[in-house]
């Protein structure tokens, strides 16, 4: 005759077993899923960026104060170039991690005139000028006044929602940059020949955006699927003098 503690310990044995069973079994199933035809992976998308031809120097300007004429010197295509952010429009919000970067004001100009940041950064103004600047904005996105500081300081904007944000000098209208602020990593400013790269781009039909300061966006849809590298290729437009 069996013992009361045999058939427990034979119970127990028997429910350890079945659960090592099952979870087996949703482990193969998982496995099958993964390994389905039907599956999609994601991949990069690789480009180049070109600007058609030489385009106006004329840059933005603060609407809240008259401004003035100052000559300005063709830029190269390669400093455009500088001024271009491709990114995915209506990409999934996947935070990175913020960084920090500069916008130097020197000769009575921004440098650079353009930075793409992740959500959270911390973007510093320091003031290279023997003269006073004052950084601001009224963009949506970020609203500041930094007020007005000498040559050797420097202030700071942490920029906490995406989005488009322009930066003027309350002092010196012809002064202007922007600042993309994205809550996802696909987005990239082209090297010096015009190329980029977004990497690991989720499977789908994405649409894929080439911002300049002056020429505005330019998209395409292209598809992702297999992991296979896809390819987008910018002529950015030149707006009509």
């Amino acid at each position: 005759m069996v013992s009361p503690r045999l058939h427990a310990m034979a119970a127990v044995r028997t429910g350890v077993i079945h659960r090592l069973a099952v979870t087996a079994i949703a482990g193969a199933v998982l496995l099958i899923a993964d390994q389905a035809p039907g599956a999609q992976q994601g991949g990069p998308i690789r480009g180049r960026v070109e600007i058609g031809i030489p385009i106006a120097t004329r840059r933005p300007t603060s609407a809240a104060y008259p401004g003035r004429t100052v000559p300005t010197s063709a830029l190269a295509s390669v400093s455009e170039l500088r001024n271009v952010v491709v990114y995915l429009r209506n990409a999934p919000a996947r935070p990175l991690p913020p960084v920090h970067a500069e916008i130097r004001q020197r000769d009575e100009a921004f440098i650079p005139r353009v930075v793409a940041v992740p959500v959270g950064s911390t973007v510093d103004f320091p003031n290279d000028d023997p003269i006073y600047h004052n950084v601001f904005s009224l963009s949506s996105a970020s609203k500041f006044n930094l007020g007005r500081y000498p040559q050797g300081k420097s202030k700071s904007v942490k920029f906490d929602r995406p989005g488009l944000v322009r930066v003027f000098c309350d002092i010196h209208s012809h002064m202007s940059a922007t600042v993309l602020v994205f809550n996802h990593p696909w987005f990239a400013v082209p090297d010096e020949s015009g190329h980029f790269e977004l990497p690991d781009v989720p499977a789908g039909e994405r649409e894929i955006t080439a911002w300049h300061e002056r020429l505005g966006d330019t998209s395409q849809v292209v598809r992702i699927d297999n992991g296979r590298p896809a390819t987008a290729d910018f002529v950015l437009p030149v707006p009509a003098k």
